[in-house]
């Protein structure tokens, strides 16, 4: 059983990976990324998500394919810069190492994908899709104008998807004023 101090370091670690990185991460995602670290089991990572939600660090969200994912809240982010100087560094490097080495080997679980097709003359339909193994994450039609245009969602598609899938995330599941 981890002691107190190892169960601080392993939820600064979570911490850490939500921060760094860019869509919200289920549990099984999280454990991914805590593979290498000997001290972390994923009944132990399911604990701590829990603690750190009660704690409001960290935020639930819904994603499209029904899973349940969590992103760093502001409060969990402004506690986790305090809380990385408290950590030594040659750890802290060993940890950032083995995170950077799993955001790799956790981007390509997903791919960015487009499709362009001609309605008519000069008019376009795109949809722009993220696909984490067989599951759709997210799908968005668009109708283009000119070809221009077209290539223009393309382009920005493929080098932008994360980070307007998290915009479109965070305007989609704020709470809207007519919430009571």
């Amino acid at each position: 059983m981890p002691g107190d101090l190892e169960i601080f370091d392993n939820k600064i670690i979570i911490l850490y990976i939500l921060e760094k990185n860019s869509k919200p991460l289920t549990v099984e995602q999280i454990a991914k990324f805590c593979e290498d670290f000997d001290d972390i089991t994923y009944f132990d990572i399911c604990t701590y998500i829990q603690e750190l939600k009660s704690n409001e660090y960290v935020e639930e969200i819904y994603t499209g394919s029904g899973d349940i994912a969590y992103v760093i809240s502001a409060s969990g982010l402004s506690t986790l810069q305090e809380l990385l100087e408290l950590i030594p560094g040659v750890n802290l490097h060993n940890i950032k190492k083995i995170i950077s080495k799993n955001i790799v080997k956790a981007k390509t679980d997903f791919s960015i994908d487009n499709v362009v097709v001609p309605v008519k003359d000069d008019a376009f339909k795109v949809t722009c899709t993220i696909k984490e193994d067989k599951d759709e994450i997210v799908s968005i039609t668009m109708y283009a104008a000119n070809k221009d245009h077209a290539r223009n969602i393309t382009r920005n598609w493929n080098n932008n998807a994360e980070e307007i899938y998290d915009k479109l995330l965070e305007m989609m599941t704020k709470p809207t004023d007519d919430e009571d």
